[in-house]
């Protein structure tokens, strides 16, 4: 026991310290920025049932053969019809945006059969 109290003990100094931790840091820091911009980038589970969403929209509309709204909202997300009559006579092209807070989230475009809309008194 006495031969290791004569014996100098090498540690490290606050410097070192605070130089490994400053190190350690910035690794972090990049780590969460690239960590961020791929859960960005990536498919996201809204994407998905954004998408889904879109799928159904152009159904109804196809089965209908007009558009309702020219803009509708559902789950803090807002879809946009748009319809170009200039292809073919009775035939037109629907483009649905969806966007949430001006960031486009998806765009779907079909073609439908343009019918008659029926009024229900």
């Amino acid at each position: 026991m006495a031969g290791l109290m004569r014996e100098k003990v090498r540690a490290s100094t606050l410097i070192e310290v605070l130089i490994a931790l400053v190190i350690i840091m910035v690794v972090f820091a990049l780590a969460i920025r690239i960590f961020g911009n791929v859960l960005s980038s990536g498919v996201s589970l809204k994407k998905i049932q954004v998408q889904s969403q879109l799928d159904i929209l152009a159904m109804e509309v196809k089965k209908q053969g007009y558009v309702e709204t020219p803009h509708l909202q559902m789950d803090s997300v807002d879809y946009d019809f748009t319809i170009d009559t200039s292809a073919r006579v009775g035939i037109s092209q629907l483009t649905i945006a969806a966007s949430v807070q001006g960031r486009v989230l998806a765009r779907m475009k079909c073609l439908f059969k343009e019918m008659e809309r029926h009024e229900e008194n």
